[in-house]
């Protein structure tokens, strides 16, 4: 509080009218200033942060108080009544006091400094937010308010800190209403996991999940939880809260669902059989959920060291032990991984929504036919095929040193050409169905080919490189069911991105496109189809209605295979071409809503040739995920008409294909001027007779 520069902040922050709320810290806060020996005798100094063990006396702490106060009061001769201050720490440390059975071994609460009623007594002439009504209610419920020893604050806490700084509401009320309003949410989320379980759910274990759950719940809200269907038991005993054993004193464990959620992903059968009263073997095939493992990344990713407080390496571990996918949001800043209240909630969706929550029922998770990993709710994923994807996604197999380094030549090589012409590129790597669905997913960790690659491509390759999982991940429904390939919804998310990329800016068309994804299309889809009987699916597709003349080269093959499509009116008058897969064909129509001349050549390669020919404003080439396995050098692809000619198929295009590709081809003669000038008069989504010239569906096998 007597830190120079904070308060300057909050003067520029406030203005000359604006509010301030101060939540007080601890006043030890610093107090390796009484250790200098120089003079530090100004009540306003900058410089002294955190707290010195070697400073903690109970005169230095005398001398802290005293100069926290001192600090206090020169920021109500800054702010008067437009400050009002809540001494948050004081309040926590009483709380965390009376929990441990500290300071009360005389009678009352009485710390030998730090008591919240002398402080606030005082500070007679500041506007104090009065907290002391909470201290006389349980301990043991008031932790509500803190995800830690520390005194942050959890979800509730800042719900009551909104309630009585904003609203203007009494602690009691404010405190009442935050309660409720988590508890509720919680107590919602323990009846979904108890009926997709089908019976009550024990959650037991030992990790820092288990306690900030705890917390939250207080007593009385524990026994709400079971009520709810959903029984908490940690092994490390919250203090004020039950032993694992009272918790379930009087429930028959033979009929409730289990997981235990473990630290590091320990086998803690031991300790549970003995916490319980019931035989190791009981807890051996145990669903086991290793929390603290998740949060590693993010942790190291702040600058932090992990410190697992209920990590025991003695103990052995479980090789089955299940870790979910987390986003930092998830996670509270620290060392210990403590969840968050998304975390948290995050958590317990993911197992009474996801497949997880068949762990627990024993019901079977999945199964595999005919190279397709079908989950419990009907998720197909791709496991065979000519790229081995199941042996890639966990790991069993891993893309050559080769491989890594031709696919970064591939790219910098093609960002120069590019380059050199003037010409916007990028590549994307579409995200496999396990790669963006790593929750439905049953086997894990979950291995990604395209991080794999961006981690050991060099800066330039990468810097052109798009591999949306995370943003794919984001958006429900991305991934159809039944299909190896993006919906619709999925596709105009890489849409999104390759736009952004490439500094095209068209909000409108965008939002035109989503508008169209409204019709319902049901199909087996290429995944469903290899399973008897197959399954149906049914997505919304997208159904422009826009002018649009499609045309394909036909041929019924892969390689060489060319699209084209013309969308006179679209809002960039630009060619946009385009070397890929099946993920690119399958969006093609969603790029027609951009771009007035879209040009989409089937092949895994990129090809100098065609860029000469086709004279494109913008380039893209792609690939499926999948096809990381291996990558071959563009040097290595043969020119790209050739295609056909080495399949033995004849140059037998339809006169209208024909026409559009000579044009396409030769885009600055008279003639192919005429061309683009006369699709200005095309009839709405007509399309070149004969059957066999329109494109087909893509197989999952490519």
């Amino acid at each position: 509080m007597w830190h120079a520069s904070l308060l300057r902040q909050a003067v520029d922050a406030a203005g000359a009218e604006g509010s301030v709320a101060v939540l007080v810290g601890d006043f030890r806060f610093g107090n390796g200033i009484l250790l200098e020996d120089r003079d530090v005798s100004g009540t306003l100094l900058d410089g002294f942060v955190a707290i010195d063990p070697g400073a903690m006396t109970l005169e230095h702490d005398r001398m802290m108080l005293d100069r926290g106060l001192a600090g206090m009061h020169a920021w109500h001769e800054t702010f008067g009544d437009r400050a009002c201050y809540v001494l948050w720490d004081a309040f926590g440390r009483q709380v965390h006091d009376r929990l441990a059975g500290r300071h009360i071994a005389g009678g009352p609460y009485r710390h030998p400094v730090f008591n919240y009623d002398e402080i606030a007594a005082a500070l007679p002439d500041l506007r104090i937010v009065d907290l002391a009504p909470l201290l006389r209610l349980p301990m043991h419920e008031v932790q509500r308010l803190f995800v830690d020893a520390s005194n942050h604050p959890s979800y509730i806490g800042y719900l009551l800190l909104n309630g009585l700084i904003c609203d203007g509401l009494d602690v009691l009320e404010a405190y009442e209403r935050a309660v409720t309003t988590a508890e509720s949410e919680l107590l919602d989320l323990a009846r979904k996991l108890s009926q997709a379980a089908g019976r009550k759910v024990l959650l037991t274990g030992r990790s820092v999940w288990l306690d900030t759950f705890s917390r939250y719940m207080g007593a009385t809200g524990l026994q709400r939880l079971t009520e709810a269907g959903l029984i908490l038991a940690p092994l490390d005993q919250v203090p004020g809260q039950r032993t694992p054993a009272q918790m379930v004193q009087d429930v028959d464990l033979a009929q409730c669902a289990v997981a235990v959620l473990s630290a590091g992903g320990a086998d803690l059968s031991v300790h549970l059989a003995s916490a319980f009263g019931m035989g190791a073997t009981l807890w051996s095939d145990t669903p086991v959920i290793d929390w603290e493992y998740a949060t590693q990344a993010t942790i190291r990713g702040r600058g932090e060291i992990t410190d697992f407080i209920r990590l025991d390496p003695n103990l052995p571990l479980r090789a089955d032990a299940l870790s979910p996918v987390l986003d930092p949001s998830q996670i509270e800043f620290g060392r210990a991984g403590t969840p968050s209240w998304l975390g948290l909630t995050g958590l317990l969706r993911r197992v009474a929504e996801g497949a997880w929550f068949r762990l627990i029922s024993g019901k079977e998770l999945w199964r595999i036919e005919n190279e397709v990993l079908i989950t419990y709710n009907g998720v197909a994923f791709l496991t065979g095929g000519n790229h081995q994807t199941l042996k890639y996604s966990t790991g069993e197999l891993k893309p050559s040193t080769e491989s890594l380094q031709i696919f970064s030549d591939n790219i910098e090589a093609r960002s120069q050409q590019t380059s050199a012409r003037g010409i916007p590129y990028m590549h994307v790597v579409f995200p496999d169905k396990q790669s963006v669905l790593v929750d439905e997913f049953p086997i894990h960790p979950v291995v990604k080919l395209g991080e794999t690659y961006l981690d050991h491509i060099s800066a330039v390759a990468a810097a052109c490189t798009l591999y949306p999982a995370d943003e794919l991940r984001a958006v429900d429904g991305a991934c159809m069911p039944l299909d190896s390939h993006l919906s619709d919804t999925g596709s105009l998310v890489v849409l999104r991105q390759m736009l952004n990329a490439v500094g095209v800016d068209a909000p409108r068309a965008l939002s035109m496109i989503e508008q169209r994804i409204d019709t319902p299309r049901r199909w087996p889809g290429d995944l469903g189809g290899k399973l008897d009987p197959p399954p149906f699916q049914e997505v919304l597709t997208l159904a422009p209605d826009w002018e649009l003349l499609e045309l394909n080269s036909g041929g019924g093959f892969n390689d060489g295979m060319i699209d084209i499509l013309f969308s006179p009116n679209a809002p960039v008058n630009q060619t946009v071409l385009l070397f890929g897969d099946s993920f690119f064909r399958m969006m093609l129509k969603h790029l027609s809503g951009v771009f007035t001349r879209v040009v989409c050549l089937r092949t895994r390669f990129y090809h100098r040739e065609m860029v000469e020919l086709v004279d494109p404003d913008i380039v893209f080439t792609g690939n499926a995920e999948r096809y990381l396995s291996q990558v071959h050098s563009d040097d290595e692809a043969i020119p790209f008409m050739l295609y056909r000619p080495l399949r033995g198929i004849p140059e037998q295009f339809h006169p209208t294909f024909l026409e559009a590709w000579r044009s396409i081809t030769s885009p600055r003669s008279a003639r192919s001027k005429t061309y683009f000038a006369d699709q200005n008069g095309m009839r709405v989504n007509s399309m070149p007779s004969g059957a066999e010239f329109l494109r087909t569906m893509p197989q999952a096998s490519e």
